[in-house]
């Protein structure tokens, strides 16, 4: 009673935290079951739960459907031990890189072969101009745009060829859910959104890779809508641009197996559902996994240092894909 008497504020928050874990702990597997724990699992104070949910506009009498998409679950971390996205070329790439042929992962609802064969995926009616992926070069990029979270941060920092050419609107931790609205991209007038800056400039080729970071939200067919949504408003805003949706790379089978949320299945789930949002006119899907895979699906372990992001010597695999896997209209 008398710190109660002395310290009723104290009480208070020790008695509302109490309740908030055991709210938490009672409805983790209904309310809460969406509520992901970010990269490294679900292991977290149960009352963190809770203030996570808050912040996607779930509360304890919430229905447990897909949350709020102004949610974004923090970007992969990066373990200390091992060597950090943004270190040197020379430092990340202390192993060689495996040059065993990698096979195709399979997430997409079409084959993508890598090469120049002229294979076809347009799928449209004979009236309609068919589309062949084709071999460019590096200028190919130089009216070319990269939306994404770390992994294309590291493209840009690890791919001169690219970063001296290409124009790069990522960062660490953005999701399809904020990638149009997070102001982060600097101007001499300050920062602005994506929206913002696709008003100001157009591009002829628009690549998007974006969901690690979404995977412990929702479910494939909320994660594909609210993709749906980012493509019509760049649509509307690039007109003219080629938009190519990358899949979403995959994680380590090490840490495939030992992941609640982070899972090359769910993985594949959501690279299946996006890949159903090309067009094959103007919006094309690409899966680069078939050059970074093992043989059963998996990121290369050889070509990562944490599991999910690629060593900086890896980086050349992506971009040769990309040179490999280009449209000419």
């Amino acid at each position: 009673m008398k710190l109660f008497r002395d310290c009723p504020l104290l009480v208070g928050i020790g008695a509302t935290a109490i309740i908030l874990s055991v709210m938490s702990m009672a409805l983790k597997d209904t309310v809460y079951a969406d509520i992901g724990g970010g990269a490294e699992g679900p292991d977290e104070p149960a009352i963190a739960r809770v203030f996570k949910a808050a912040s996607m506009g779930i509360y304890p009498w919430s229905s447990g459907k897909e949350p709020d998409e102004s949610f974004s679950i923090e970007e992969v971390p990066q373990a200390e031990e091992q060597t950090p996205v943004d270190e040197s070329p020379e430092e990340a790439s202390s192993q060689d890189l495996q040059q065993e042929d990698a096979d195709i992962s399979g997430n997409s609802s079409f084959d993508i072969s890598g090469n120049s064969s002229g294979y076809d995926i347009s799928g449209n009616s004979a009236e309609e101009p068919v589309y062949e992926f084709t071999d460019v070069d590096d200028d190919y990029f130089t009216d070319a745009l990269f939306i994404g979270d770390s992994r294309t941060v590291g493209l840009s920092e690890y791919c001169e060829a690219l970063d001296t050419r290409a124009t790069f609107y990522a960062k660490v931790s953005l999701t399809i859910y904020d990638c149009m609205s997070k102001e982060f991209i600097k101007t001499d007038d300050g920062k602005i959104n994506v929206e913002t800056a696709l008003e100001q400039q157009q591009f002829g080729k628009i690549y998007i890779m974006l969901g690690i970071n979404e995977i412990g939200t929702g479910n494939a067919e909320y994660f594909k809508e609210a993709y749906s949504g980012v493509i019509d408003r760049i649509r509307e805003l690039q007109p003219d641009a080629i938009i190519y949706i990358q899949g979403i790379m995959h994680v380590t089978e090490d840490k495939s197996s030992k992941d609640k949320y982070f899972t090359n299945e769910n993985i594949n789930e959501r690279n299946e559902a996006i890949s159903q949002l090309a067009n094959n006119r103007d919006i094309f899907y690409l899966d680069m996994n078939e050059v970074v895979d093992d043989g059963n699906g998996n990121l290369d372990r050889s070509l990562s240092f944490d599991d999910v992001h690629l060593k900086a010597s890896s980086y050349e695999r992506w971009h040769e894909f990309l040179l490999h896997n280009g449209i000419i209209r």
